[in-house]
């Protein structure tokens, strides 16, 4: 977080320009529209997105050939991972982007849903959080996970619990779609200094740069 900016000093100091503010109600538009900017990243992405479904399908595949043979373990531990990941993964998706906006200084977090668009988010209400933090903030879940579950892989390779694992592990990447599109909009504008900060009250997230000298 840059500690010295305030959004009161965002908005009055003419070193600082607005450039966009979302309203927390449009999140899922604002994230459509950066999958539409910056195709580089989302290619790269997408076809990750491609591995971690061919993955999927394959563990489910194998898990149900496995259980016509007798052995149910696997399936039922892709069931419960399925389970787990739209239920409990979500909950600790939402904690790790808090716990690295605490790391990177921000404090006053909120976490808030719309359910009808299956949104979940964590805020950080009045705190301006600079490009580098936010890069922080958006891989976290994504990194964490994936490590954890490569582990956990690594570990349980042969016990049924992999099947849980993989599952997860796949499942996740792909919860991770608007992150991706966030870490986008700051590709997009890769030529500015980007600094954001939510306000709770307007349902807003507001999104300035810095302006360049002119000579």
């Amino acid at each position: 977080m840059s500690s010295k900016l305030t959004p009161d000093i965002l908005q009055k100091q003419s070193e600082f320009e607005l450039l966009v503010k979302v309203p927390h109600s449009k999140l899922k538009e604002f994230v459509i529209g950066q999958i539409r900017q910056e195709m580089k990243l989302i290619r790269s992405y997408s076809l990750y997105q491609l591995i971690m479904i061919v993955l999927l399908l394959s563990t489910l595949i194998k898990s149900v050939v496995l259980s016509s043979r007798g052995m149910p373990d696997p399936l039922f531990n892709v069931g419960w991972g399925a389970f787990f990941s739209f239920t409990v993964l979500v909950v600790i998706h939402e904690l790790l982007h808090a716990l690295a906006y605490l790391l990177t200084g921000s404090r006053k977090l909120y976490f808030g849903a719309i359910w009808s668009k299956f949104i979940f988010y964590v805020l950080a209400d009045q705190q301006v959080v600079g490009a580098r933090a936010f890069r922080v903030v958006a891989n976290a879940p994504l990194v964490v996970v994936k490590v954890a579950c490569v582990v956990g892989l690594v570990l349980y390779w042969n016990h049924a619990f992999a099947y849980f694992i993989m599952t997860v592990m796949c499942l996740h990447s792909l919860f991770c779609a608007g992150d991706m599109a966030m870490m986008a909009f700051y590709r997009h504008h890769g030529d500015k200094e980007i600094f954001n900060y939510d306000d709770l009250s307007q349902k807003m997230t507001y999104f300035y740069f810095r302006k360049k000298n002119r000579k």
